[in-house]
């Protein structure tokens, strides 16, 4: 199967096979959906980028740049990184009601592993307890964002949800220097949901909203019937 993550122009394949792969496109193409996005612009300066960002970000960026994180990037993840992810993400997944992360999304990211396109990083307390995750997958000069996922539905301390908001913020943060360090051009914010409190937190970070067509693509019958089992077994996670 070929994967085709950011494609900017039509790419013909000369086999016929049943799923021709996986795109997160500026390409229309009829398989595909077209969602919103947010593109944050690396050739920026840091200078630039932190002035884009909304007054409340900046804030909380640097309180959090005062306390003892620790933000991990994991450019060569391995197996055990992905699945110390999953964990984590599924008990964000029980508390935000959303779809789990099943075998399906474990092998995927595996495969990008495989391919060196996936990065996982994430922020650590004082005592080394993992605050916040988020994944990424890359082509060298695009990052995209697969999953995030932190525990602020979980506390109901006030101050504890604060210490959150922060430290998801500061990754984000750090991870856009990141990127921008290792010379990709596009930091995508990983899509702009119809939710106006999820659509407003990405907003504040800057950038411009884009059309991108994502989604899997099936050359033939026997593909449309892989694509419908695998959509069947999602819903059962």
């Amino acid at each position: 199967m070929n994967s085709y993550y950011f494609l900017k122009e039509i790419v013909s394949t000369e086999k016929l096979i049943d799923i021709e792969g996986f795109s997160h496109s500026l390409v229309p193409k009829k398989q595909l959906q077209q969602f919103e996005t947010l593109y944050i612009d690396l050739t920026k300066s840091e200078t630039e980028l932190l002035q884009n960002l909304h007054r409340t970000n900046r804030k909380q960026i640097k309180k959090a740049a005062d306390h003892h994180f620790h933000i991990q990037v994991l450019e060569k993840p391995s197996i055990a990184d992905i699945r110390a992810f999953q964990e984590f993400y599924n008990q964000f997944a029980t508390f935000a009601n959303t779809y789990s992360c099943n075998s399906f999304h474990v092998n995927t990211m595996n495969m990008l592993k495989d391919k060196n396109a996936l990065v996982i990083t994430k922020i650590l307390n004082e005592e080394n307890k993992v605050l916040c995750y988020r994944v990424y997958i890359s082509d060298g000069n695009i990052a995209f964002c697969l999953y995030s996922a932190s525990h602020f539905r979980m506390k109901e301390n006030s101050e504890e949800k604060r210490l959150l908001s922060e430290a998801n913020r500061y990754l984000i943060w750090r991870n856009i220097l990141y990127f921008k360090s290792r010379n990709h051009t596009i930091f995508d914010m990983g899509g702009l949901t119809t939710n106006p409190n999820i659509r407003s937190f990405k907003m504040e970070f800057g950038g411009e909203i884009v059309h991108v067509y994502s989604g899997y693509e099936a050359n033939t019958k026997i593909g449309q019937f892989i694509l419908w089992l695998r959509i069947k077994k999602m819903k059962k996670g």
